[in-house]
């Protein structure tokens, strides 16, 4: 594929890696004569820039009040300066000067042989190794003419070359091409340790710029003004000065740097002496600027497409709205049209995809679709609009079709219309209504189709400094729940209303804070109908109560060379709720959340207003944090934690399980560094009263410079009903350079319950400086049937184009840490 991030090609006639490219009109440069010929010129042209190299060093060491310098324009913010051997003529007429010539400007300077400056025409003409720069462009030439105020002239052939730092920017244009995991259950995870904050130090990112050149020559070039150059029969290319490797070759070029923008006419694309592409027209991005045309085809190779080809175009209707239509052809199920349409205001936001196949050939030639639309819009001040509406024409589309129209493998897709209203500063409200398309993938593992909310009205709030040292906290919630399965599932109306009131007392040394609040919740429900459908009320009110306290301790130390502080975080938490029966109350929205540091200094142990726990208990947990002395930087922290029970759990779920013990399963954690560049994280919940492990997690990653990152993790989740792992997973992952130039990239996630490998890639990437390529191979495992096994060969000519299909998105999301290797410097091994 060509990727030129954006940057279209206006008509592309091949594609190919090697060989004979399909010219349907030669192009001019293409012409063995032509070609001859000018590399006979420039050949000589960079013979003479040598010999020049050398007179300039002679100049430099002879004694300039040899030389006669005249001032040709005293201008305060541009005088000009000509300095030679010899000079003569009339100042105000015309000037000679020859013999190691130079004219200079604050914004110009020119070397050259002889030169002739006419001060009326304010035009230069320079003869003989004539070396012009002019802003970030060195030109070397034996002839120029040249306006010199609005820089306006052309030389005879000439090379050229344009120094400039570009921005390292992370793209990735194939939106429809990489497989996404498959679904429920079978499939691997996103990895652990992808997001590290930045205080740790961890060289995550490239430098935010890098220098980047470009050169080439030319039988003619024309200044077109300052950062502007057109050429005719000209060489582009952004390997260094004389390098061959890659480079394109055009009729006529146009170069605009302030547009950051440039075009060819009639140009082919040599790599390694072999035609690449040729196309009539071409346009490129000198920066990141778009245009509309043509984007770069991808295609790869996958078991269960055949072979996958897609031809995106792009239309920049205007700075802030765009499209971008991508048909596309699977060898074994036929063409699919596709489209994503986004749009940018000052107060909406607006994004819609869709994806359709008429006539798919492994699924029954039946018509397949799926679609996306969000929306964000400012409708007045405090009130804004949100829209995220999905769907898919069947249970398998994500997996057939490797579609990433949702970015993810959910089978919930939401459907949801939201209005919020902040009437003021510390309230605020919001009216949605929720839907869900349940997809069914495995027949052997349905998955349960939830409740949908219409209307849901909630009101939030949060004040602080009430009465001077109070703060209070609202929270009202209604709720009206349907559900597609009527015969088997109640429906109704909830109404939650649940005020607080805290007293924070915050010290250095310590946190204090008790808080109540009255939880107050009603109920009108229709039951089933297979249960008579009859319509019922009822109420519950709860008081709350809980006090949090922490302490905390410091000390000051030094490790290794390094001062830091350790502190030491003593925290209880007590909470009381009284007991009240809830077994006639239906589950619409609740269940039981994760055991974890969130949860365990929560109030209610449900996610959810349909169970409020009975609460008698007491939390203890221990933190310690290691911070840097200098900066307050937390480098690693520790947690280990506790709840206690003084009465027995009464308040339960059906089919929820009694608790066992007057105390929980023991909690701890660990993130931060364990050594240099070396990030470690943990979780682990323990089961004391059985002495098993419920869960457990850890992941280590070394990563000791950009594009140089090894990571191994390892996660558990043990199933209740067998006694083994629910979640039972190796994961490792890793990208580090093998020789100078060459990385190896590859990740492997094996289930240990399941005794099979869920994902594997591996791959090979060289870094040539101005280009690099990559070969991947992906396995993953399907919900069911065979598994789906993609190719990906990417070539990628820097700051131009990439050619085949890119694979530098499965990288990003599947190793922790990945870089990508032509943002490095080729020998950086």
């Amino acid at each position: 594929m060509i990727v030129l991030s954006r940057r279209p090609l206006a008509l592309l006639i091949c594609c190919l890696f090697a060989g004979v490219p399909a010219v349907h009109a030669a192009p001019a440069t293409a012409d063995p004569a032509t070609g001859m010929r000018l590399e006979r010129r420039f050949n000589l042209l960079a013979r003479e820039k040598e010999k020049k190299e050398k007179n300039k060093a002679q100049r430099e060491q002879t004694q300039r009040a040899a030389s006669p310098t005249k001032l040709l324009a005293n201008d305060d913010e541009y005088p000009l300066f000509l300095t030679a051997d010899h000079l003569e003529g009339e100042t105000e007429l015309e000037t000679r000067a020859r013999g190691n010539v130079e004219l200079r400007k604050p914004d110009l300077l020119l070397l050259a042989d002889r030169l002739n400056y006419r001060p009326l025409d304010d035009e230069a003409e320079a003869i003989g190794q004539v070396h012009l720069k002019q802003g970030a462009a060195e030109i070397d030439t034996e002839y120029l003419k040249i306006r010199l105020t609005e820089q306006i002239g052309h030389t005879e052939a000439a090379r050229y070359q344009i120094e400039r730092s570009v921005q390292n920017k992370f793209y990735d244009n194939t939106r429809v091409t990489v497989s996404v995991a498959s679904i429920n259950g079978a499939n691997s995870g996103a990895p652990m340790m992808m997001n590290i904050p930045n205080t740790y130090g961890l060289p995550t990112e490239a430098p935010a710029e890098r220098p980047s050149s470009a050169s080439g020559g030319a039988e003619r070039i024309d200044l077109a003004g300052e950062n502007h150059f057109l050429f005719d029969r000209a060489t582009f290319s952004t390997c260094k000065p004389g390098s061959t490797d890659w480079y394109l070759q055009a009729s006529k070029m146009d170069l605009d740097f302030d547009k950051d923008f440039g075009s060819a006419d009639h140009a082919s694309v040599w790599f390694q002496g072999a035609p690449l592409f040729y196309t009539p027209k071409i346009w490129f991005p000198l920066n990141n600027r778009r245009r509309s045309g043509l984007l770069a085809p991808t295609f790869k190779q996958s078991t269960k497409s055949g072979f996958d080809f897609t031809q995106p175009y792009y239309w920049n209707i205007a700075p802030n709205y765009d499209a971008t239509f991508y048909p596309r052809y699977m060898s074994k199920r036929g063409t699919q049209l596709g489209a994503e349409i986004r749009y940018l205001g000052e107060d909406i936001e607006s994004e819609v995809r869709g994806e359709y196949m008429g006539n798919d050939k492994k699924f029954l030639d039946r018509s397949r679709y799926g679609y996306s639309v969000r929306h964000r819009q400012n409708l007045a001040d405090g009130l804004s609009a949100y829209v995220n509406w999905n769907g898919v024409s069947d249970d398998w589309y994500w997996e057939d079709m490797s579609s990433r129209l949702l970015q993810t493998s959910q089978v919930q897709l939401e459907r949801q219309l939201t209005l919020n209203y902040t009437p003021a500063s510390w309230l605020s409200s919001s009216l949605q209504v929720l839907r869900y398309q349940t997809l069914q993938p495995d027949p052997k593992n349905p998955i349960a189709r939830p409740y949908f909310l219409e209307p849901q009205l909630n009101l939030s709030g949060y004040k602080t400094n009430l009465l001077g040292a109070l703060d209070f906290t609202l929270l009202g919630q209604y709720s009206r729940f349907t559900h597609d399965d009527r015969d088997n599932k109640a429906v109704g109306d909830r109404l939650v209303f649940y005020p607080q009131l805290s007293w924070p007392v915050v010290a250095s040394a310590f946190r204090l804070q008790p808080k109540i609040g009255l939880h107050m919740t009603s109920y009108a429900v229709d039951e089933a109908r297979i249960n008579g459908g009859k319509r019922e009320s009822f109420s519950r009110v709860l008081p709350t109560f809980s006090f949090d306290s922490t302490l905390i301790f410091e000390r000051e130390d030094e490790l290794l060379g390094n001062a830091y502080i350790q502190t030491l975080e003593p925290r209880l938490y007590y909470v009381y709720i009284p007991y009240k029966k809830q077994d006639h109350i239906p589950v619409f929205d609740t269940g039981i959340s994760d055991f974890d540091f969130a949860q365990i200094f929560s109030e209610n142990r449900y996610v959810g207003y349909d169970r409020v726990n009975d609460a008698h208990q007491l939390t203890a947990a221990l933190t310690t944090r290691i911070l840097d002395a200098d900066t307050g930087a937390e480098r690693f922290k520790a947690m280990l934690g506790q709840r206690y029970y003084f009465a027995r759990q009464r308040v339960q779920l059906p089919g929820e399980a009694q608790r066992p013990a007057n105390f929980s399963n023991l909690v701890a954690s660990i993130t931060g560094l364990v050594a240099p560049k070396t990030y470690a994280e943990g979780t682990w919940e323990y089961n004391y009263k059985d002495r098993i492990n419920e869960r457990f997690s850890a992941g280590v990653r070394f990563q000791p410079d950009y594009g140089k990152v090894l990571s191994a993790s390892y996660r558990y989740t043990r199933d209740p009903l067998n006694q083994k792992g629910l979640v039972d997973q190796v994961d490792i992952s890793g990208q580090w350079p093998l020789a100078p130039r060459w990385y190896g990239v590859g990740r492997v996630n094996y289930s240990l319950r399941d005794k099979q490998t869920l994902e594997t890639i591996a791959g090979l990437e060289y870094n040539a400086g101005c280009w690099a390529v990559r070969a991947v191979a992906q396995r993953l495992s399907a919900t069911s049937g065979a598994p789906d096994t993609s190719f990906f060969l990417q070539l990628e000519l820097q700051d131009f184009a990439s050619v085949g299909s890119n694979p530098l998105s499965l990288l990003r999301r599947s190793i922790p840490g990945y870089g990508k290797t032509n943002e490095l410097a080729p020998d950086s091994f």
